[in-house]
């Protein structure tokens, strides 16, 4: 065997703009062991935020493979929804590590689908996947993300974006009702303002405004909580919210011609999923004039496991060569 690339024991963290996970790896092959789940805003900087957890280890690690929500240039990101810089070399430098990675957190998540199991999965559309077929991992949370996995043989390629930034309309009556209302005060009409937290909250808003009802002050965690009771504006923003989600899939499915499947991560979703409308979701999804026939084709899954990121990050760990991340400008050393 050759030996691993990165050395043990591996931290891995997934880094939101609102919570982050750390966990470590102590061998390849390993289950991730969860060490804590603190607040991005509750420290200044991740080097802070890291150190606050590896200091309370018997074994600190030798490496890390961290998942940032936001855009990666090299060994460098920036959370696009919190004040966290990473420099990767500097991090290194820190911690005592010797070496490490960054990884976008819909990378992580893309390189995830190399390993779930189909325990890990809920199926909304079964469609004719293609085994070596392009894989597609979006979702909702904080913001929007989205990423594919390309494999050939033992080899494959990470492709993250930034598609939760594409501009976005309404395409149907009930969403140009609904829209100057849903829309208003945004500088730019995105997915991400839409299909996020903030997004679940403005659907409710929306809905209030057109039904001449008197909108509470919720969280996207208090709409959810209504939904599931049966309240009317609540349960309707969640139908908006999914209709709105399975045609962003779609689009994206189409973008690149994802016949291995779409898969939809982030903590909002599975929370959803017993208001999901099965016959809706499967009509806007595949619902693609004219490309109707290349649309059936396609699967539309959630990922049910709340570890994903750490799956894929592990597996990154074990394997960079597998995801095409054994690349000298990407991988960094103390």
């Amino acid at each position: 065997m050759r030996p691993p690339m990165i050395s043990y024991p591996v931290l891995v963290a997934d880094i939101g703009g609102t919570n982050c996970r750390l966990s470590l790896v102590s061998e390849p092959g390993a289950s991730h062991q969860p060490l804590a789940r603190i607040s991005t805003g509750g420290h200044p900087t991740p080097e802070a935020a890291l150190e606050a957890v590896l200091t309370t280890l018997s074994q600190r690690p030798r490496a890390a493979v961290l998942a940032v929500a936001g855009p990666l240039e090299g060994r460098r990101a920036q959370l696009t929804n919190a004040n966290w810089h990473f420099d990767g070399p500097e991090l290194a430098k820190a911690l005592g590590l010797e070496q490490g990675l960054l990884v976008n957190d819909f990378e992580a998540l893309a390189a995830s689908l190399a390993v779930l199991g189909d325990g890990d999965l809920t199926t909304l559309v079964p469609g004719k996947p293609d085994a070596d077929g392009i894989k597609l991992v979006l979702g909702p949370g904080t913001g929007f993300g989205a990423a594919a996995l390309l494999t050939r043989g033992h080899r494959g390629v990470l492709i993250p974006t930034e598609a939760g930034h594409i501009g976005i309309g309404p395409e149907d009556p009930t969403e140009e009702k609904i829209w100057p209302a849903l829309t208003a005060g945004l500088p730019r009409v995105t997915v991400e303002s839409l299909l996020s937290g903030d997004g679940v909250v403005r659907f409710h808003r929306a809905i209030a405004q057109s039904s001449g009802m008197l909108e509470a002050d919720v969280s996207a965690a208090d709409v959810t909580r209504l939904a599931l009771d049966g309240d009317p504006a609540a349960l309707m923003a969640v139908v908006c919210f999914w209709r709105l989600l399975a045609r962003v899939a779609g689009d994206l499915a189409l973008t690149f011609k994802a016949t291995g499947g779409v898969y939809i991560a982030g903590g909002i979703v599975p929370r959803l999923l017993p208001l999901a409308d099965l016959a809706t979701v499967q009509a806007v999804f595949a619902g693609k004039p004219p490309m109707e026939d290349l649309a059936a084709g396609f699967a539309l899954h959630v990922i049910t496991a709340q570890d994903a990121a750490e799956q894929g990050l592990a597996a990154i760990a074990e394997t960079p060569q597998r995801f095409g991340l054994d690349d000298p400008r990407r991988l960094w050393f103390g």
